[in-house]
């Protein structure tokens, strides 16, 4: 993605690398897995769904996410949950001709100078309160990164600086340690990295290696 999107800052490449910056990644693997990695592995490829002369910046992001992130993820949590409950979730703004419609709109009537879906708030400020419309989006996260600095403190210590996990050999130890303390002491949130760290461990330990 981050082909498609050569002037994004080095933030926004990370977001579209998903958890761990290429430097995060050198710092955490251990020697011989990094080796493996290398030898095995092949540069991801996003061509199946952007073609670089047809889409660029945000449009290719636009692109990305809506035949990625939002089937493989949003719309799949939304109709989980909301069936658990025996809810019928449904979701008029991907009518397909509204997509179409939308797709086919310029950057200009997408973005304006200060903020997104310029097009959308200028529609919904005609039935909506000024109080709704400026009002920061809430999604359906868990606030992760309070937990793992409170309840799931001492829980994600025993999982990720067991002696089981450190002789698997494919993360130092003072990485994984750095990442823990600079999460704890609020220097910055490392919430979904550790997070994948301890889903991994403890697909291991289910899994009897």
């Amino acid at each position: 993605m981050c082909g498609v999107c050569p002037g994004y800052s080095g933030r926004s490449r990370h977001q579209l690398g998903f958890f761990f910056t290429q430097r995060e990644k050198t710092d955490l693997y251990a020697e011989n897995f990094a080796d493996i990695l290398d030898r095995n592995s092949e540069p991801a490829s996003f061509s199946a769904y952007v073609d670089e002369q047809a889409h660029a910046g945000e449009q290719a992001m636009m692109w990305y996410d809506l035949m990625t992130y939002l089937p493989d993820d949003i719309l799949v949590k939304v109709d989980r949950m909301s069936m658990a409950c025996s809810l019928e979730a449904r979701v008029p703004l991907l009518d397909h001709k509204l997509v179409e419609f939308a797709a086919a709109l310029p950057r200009s009537a997408k973005f304006g100078l200060r903020r997104s879906k310029h097009l959308l708030r200028q529609v919904a400020a005609r039935y909506l309160p000024d109080s709704i419309l400026s009002r920061p989006k809430q999604g359906f996260a868990i606030p992760l990164a309070q937990w793992l600095q409170e309840d799931l403190r001492e829980w994600m210590r025993d999982i990720l600086q067991s002696e089981r996990c450190r002789q698997r050999g494919l993360f130092r130890g003072a990485a994984i340690d750095a990442m823990i303390e600079t999460h704890l002491q609020g220097r910055r949130d490392y919430s979904q990295q550790l997070w994948a760290l301890l889903v991994l461990e403890l697909w291991f330990n289910r899994s009897g290696k």
